[in-house]
Order: C-alpha cells, then sequence, then structure tokens
C-alpha cells in the first residue's frame, strides 16, 4: 500500500505513553458518522465504535466480522474527524455507543463511571497477556478494556548510509548522537526523530533508557528528573545544534515517505510502517531499541495500544461484553488479520502472537523479540498534560538553548503537580 500522509495520520494518536493524547475530553455533544450497517443477527442490537482506520480493508474487515456474530446485531460505527472527542460525547450522554475502541483510557473516565468494568473478562485470562499489555487497561486494580493490538515504536536505519559513513551501529546513546551527526550531510539528515527535533516522544524515550522512566511503579511519583536523563537531553541539544535532526519534513515521523526518500539515515518509527518501508527500501533496512543512557540506562522500546471497551450506560451491557470478548478474545484468526494484514501491529495475547506466520522471521521478529524483553508504556495514569509539560521543555532545550536541569526540573514539578491532581 502506498504511504500517504492521510494513511498514516491515525498514528500521530498513538505516540502517547499512556492515557496520551486521546484521553477522552470531557466536551460538548458531538456526533459520530460514517456509520456502516452491520449485523442482522440475534434479537439484541449494538453499535461497536471505531475511528477512521488509514489503512484500506480495516472498515470492510470490521464491518464483515459484525455482519457474521450471531449474538447480536451489531451496527460498525466508523468514525470521522474528532474520534475522542465524538466518543467522549456520547458516553457522557450514555446513549449511542455500546461497545468501542480507545487508545487513551483514563482514570477520570473510569472513577466518572463512563467504562463497563471489564474485570470478569479479564481476571481470567490476564497471564495470557503481558505485562505492558495489561498496563493501559489497569486503573485502581481493576481492568476496563481488552487489549486489541499493540503498536512498537524505535529505532530504524539505513544500513547502507551508516556503512558508506564508516559508521557502526550504536550500542550507547552518546554513540548514537555522534553517529547521526556523523552521518548528516549534504540533503541528508542524522536524525528524523520527529519535526519537533525529538522534543516530544522520542525525549520521553531517552528518560525511560536512561532508568528511572516517568512513573514509580505505584504512580505516585514523576521520576524522570535524574542526572543520566539530563546527560541524555544534554547530548540530544548538542546533536540539534550540529544540524544532525530533520526539521520541517511535508510529513512526520509516522508517516515513513520521508524516511524512505533517504532523507535521513535513522528514524523514530512504528512497527505499523514495515511493509511500506520494505517495500520501498528491501533489505537496506535495520531495526534497534534506543540504545541505554547513562552508567544505569537499559535499551528502550516505547509502546502504545488500541483497547476494546464497552460503555457503563451501553444498552445491554452484559452482551456489549460478550461480543467484545467473542471478537479480541476468543476470535484468534480474526486478531491476526486484523494485526498484519493492514499494516504491521502485534497481537497482545501471547500465543496469538506467536501463532502469526508474519511476526515469526526477519525485522518483524526482532521488533517483537525487543518488544517482549524492552517494552515500556507509562500507563493511564501518564496524563496528556504531562507529556505535554515534558514536550514544551524540551522544546525550549532545543530551540532555545535552555539550560537542561532546571527545564527538567521544572517540567517534573509540573507533572508532579497533575498526577497529584488524578489521586484527589
Amino acid at each position: 500500500m502506498a504511504p500517504t500522509s492521510s494513511r498514516f495520520s491515525r498514528r500521530a494518536l498513538l505516540t502517547g505513553l499512556g492515557a496520551g493524547a486521546t484521553t477522552l475530553a470531557l466536551s460538548a455533544c458531538g456526533s459520530n458518522d460514517g456509520g456502516t450497517g452491520g449485523g442482522g443477527n440475534g434479537g439484541t442490537s449494538l453499535s461497536q465504535w471505531y475511528h477512521q482506520y488509514g489503512e484500506d480493508g480495516v472498515q470492510q474487515a470490521v464491518t464483515d466480522w459484525a455482519k457474521n456474530y450471531g449474538a447480536a446485531d451489531v451496527r460498525v460505527e466508523w468514525t470521522l474527524g474528532d474520534y475522542a472527542s465524538k466518543l467522549s460525547s456520547r458516553l457522557l450522554s450514555g446513549s449511542g455507543v455500546d461497545v468501542f475502541e480507545n487508545n487513551g483510557i483514563d482514570p477520570a473516565s473510569a472513577r466518572k463511571g463512563l467504562y463497563a468494568d471489564m474485570s470478569d473478562v479479564m481476571d481470567p485470562i490476564k497471564d495470557q497477556y503481558s505485562e505492558v499489555a495489561l498496563k493501559p487497561v489497569t486503573i485502581d486494580g481493576k481492568i476496563w478494556g481488552i487489549p486489541m493490538i499493540t503498536d512498537p515504536q524505535l529505532l530504524w536505519y539505513r544500513p547502507s548510509m551508516l556503512e558508506e559513513a564508516g559508521v557502526a551501529v550504536p550500542t550507547t546513546f552518546d554513540e548514537l548522537m555522534q553517529a547521526g551527526i556523523e552521518l548528516t550531510g549534504g540533503n541528508r539528515k542524522g536524525f528524523f526523530v520527529g519535526n519537533d527535533g525529538g522534543a516530544g516522544v522520542f525525549s520521553q524515550a531517552i528518560a525511560v533508557a536512561a532508568g528511572p522512566e516517568l512513573l514509580n511503579d505505584d504512580n505516585t511519583q514523576v521520576t524522570f528528573d535524574t542526572p543520566d536523563v539530563v546527560m541524555g537531553l544534554t547530548a540530544l541539544q548538542k546533536a540539534y545544534g550540529a544540524g544532525a535532526m530533520l526539521t520541517g519534513a511535508p510529513t512526520d515521523f509516522w508517516d515513513p515517505t520521508t524516511f524512505n526518500a533517504g532523507l535521513a539515515a535513522i528514524t523514530w518509527q512504528g512497527m505499523w510502517a514495515l511493509p511500506a518501508m520494505k517495500k520501498a527500501l528491501g533489505d537496506d533496512l535495520g531495526v534497534m531499541a534506543v540504545p541505554p543512557v547513562g552508567g544505569s540506562g537499559k535499551q528502550a522500546v516505547l509502546v502504545s495500544q488500541w483497547n476494546e471497551q464497552v460503555a457503563a450506560k451501553a444498552s445491554d451491557v452484559e452482551a456489549a461484553k460478550a461480543m467484545a470478548k467473542a471478537q479480541w478474545v476468543d476470535d484468534a484468526e480474526f486478531q491476526k488479520t486484523f494485526a498484519v494484514g493492514f499494516g504491521f501491529h502485534v497481537p497482545p495475547k501471547t500465543a496469538t502472537a506467536e501463532a502469526t506466520t508474519e511476526l515469526q522471521d526477519g525485522l518483524a521478529k526482532q521488533v517483537v523479540d525487543l518488544t517482549n524483553q524492552w517494552g515500556y508504556t507509562a500507563g493511564p495514569y501518564w496524563a496528556p498534560a504531562m507529556g505535554t509539560a515534558l514536550t514544551d521543555a524540551a522544546t525550549r532545550m532545543l530551540t532555545n538553548g535552555a539550560d537542561v536541569a532546571s527545564e527538567l526540573a521544572a517540567a517534573q514539578k509540573t507533572c508532579q503537580q497533575t498526577l497529584d491532581s488524578l489521586a484527589s
């Protein structure tokens, strides 16, 4: 499939590490549109919401599944535009949505009673999922959704460009930053880690690769303000100052068009783009986790995820839960098709991932293995405002030359205030 901006734009929603970019806004009423009829069986009627996927074939696949579901009439609502706001409005109004996908499950909506508790579905089988897959759906000890697809994000590179420049594949973060500087020349930059130069998702990756991660284990403390994170962001600031970062590209990192065109040697990218990159570059493609930052660091792969949920005010909560379970727990063949038939993702259920042939060799297997070993998500307590605070601080470091240590300390203070507000 040809990579286009619109085709990959939905992946912007996946850059958040936790509740992230699509935490449901408590906004005024909107409306869904683009509905496609499904169902035709059973006496119970259910609406199932999806955002508009860019990949060809997804809408037909989910509509066909709905038509073939025998226990209820299922109408697929293919939602155009601002999915999160429209979904939020329907959840608040208590009508028009029964089953829905969400990549921003958040504590406020759970505690307001907008989500149905899915613990009775997931508790008996949660050992079939990885800890990384369960983290985004777990709030206050309850499970609020069924993981649908996992999206690893990490670094991809052009081996031919490294070989031509005499640069080895980096094994430390300092080597990575130096490699980017040495790979920069002519019309090519060393890095494309976002049009923000790395201030957004890549700065979060640095915090994870430095060891402290973003939040502590019980989600009560923000933990990224450490000397090693300061060192990593200072190295990023130096590479940015040396002109190693591609910015202002026509499309952002989640669209592989810029990388495929040879405008950067190393890029930040999600696994979803692997088919498009392989088609364009063939064997001239390598992948690696973010190398460790500092003496306490570890490799890092950031993970985002879509999850299936049921509205607390669904027309028939139990029927909606049964439908969600039938599709996203029991139907392994559909899950495999959804994961690799229209782009590349990892089924969150371990056995299903292991049975997905397309993920068992080559770069796809490398990504799966790296994700199993180094995958990280901050979970639902990492609120959008926290990501914004860290991104804003990193932006000032990169574009204004602001002091890294003081900016990082201020960002952590802001994030801690936000986190504390979630507990009140």
